[in-house]
C-alpha cells in the first residue's frame, strides 16, 4: 500500500497508522481502545528498534502485534479465553482477509479525504450519515442538483482512483 522507505518509524507510522487501526477494529468495536492498542504497538516497535533489536519486516510485525494486543484488550474486557477471530459485520472472516480489507479501506479513506472540501462534506453526509439529498441542500444552503452533482464528482473520482476498492464504492452508492 505505501511505497515509502521503511528506514524511519515516522515513516511507518504514516504508511501504517491507518490500515492497522482499520485491521483492529475488526477486532474491537471501540474506536478509543483502537488508537490507544494501535499507537501503544508503535511504541513497542521504538523500544525493540531503540534496543538494537532490528525488525525487518516491519509491516507484519505491526499487523501481527495489534492483532495479539486487540485479542489480549477482548479478553481482559470479555473476560474470555476462546478463540477470537476477526469480524466483518456480522460474520466472521479470516485474519488475513481482515489486513488486505483493512488495507483496501485505509486505501479508500485516504482517497475520500483527498476529494475537494465540499464534495467530500457531502458524500460523506449521503453515504455516511444517510442523508438525503433534500437534507444535505438544506443543511448546507445548497440545492439538491449541486448535492447530485457533488455526489456524482466524487464517485466519479473514486472509482477513477482505485478499481480495487470497486466493491466498497458499491455498497456506499
Amino acid at each position: 500500500m505505501c511505497n515509502l522507505p521503511m528506514d524511519c518509524i515516522e515513516q511507518a507510522f504514516l504508511c501504517h497508522y491507518r490500515p492497522l487501526c482499520l485491521y483492529a477494529m475488526h477486532y474491537v468495536a471501540d474506536v478509543n481502545a483502537v488508537e490507544d492498542i494501535v499507537q501503544d504497538c508503535f511504541v513497542k516497535l521504538i523500544e525493540q528498534e531503540d534496543g538494537g533489536q532490528h525488525i525487518r519486516d516491519r509491516r507484519a510485525w505491526l499487523y501481527r502485534i495489534v492483532r495479539n494486543q486487540a485479542v489480549d484488550h477482548l479478553r481482559k474486557e470479555k473476560k474470555t479465553a476462546g478463540t477470537i477471530l476477526p469480524k466483518d459485520l456480522d460474520t466472521v472472516i479470516s485474519d488475513d482477509e481482515a489486513q488486505e480489507r483493512s488495507e483496501r479501506e485505509a486505501r479508500l479513506w485516504t482517497a475520500i479525504d483527498s476529494l475537494p472540501q465540499r464534495c467530500r462534506e457531502v458524500f460523506l453526509m449521503a453515504k455516511r450519515d444517510n442523508m438525503t439529498y433534500r437534507e444535505i441542500a438544506l443543511q448546507l444552503g445548497i440545492s439538491e442538483k449541486t448535492v447530485e452533482h457533488q455526489i456524482s464528482k466524487a464517485l466519479r473520482t473514486l472509482r477513477g482512483k482505485a478499481s480495487e476498492f470497486y466493491y466498497i464504492l458499491f455498497f456506499v452508492a
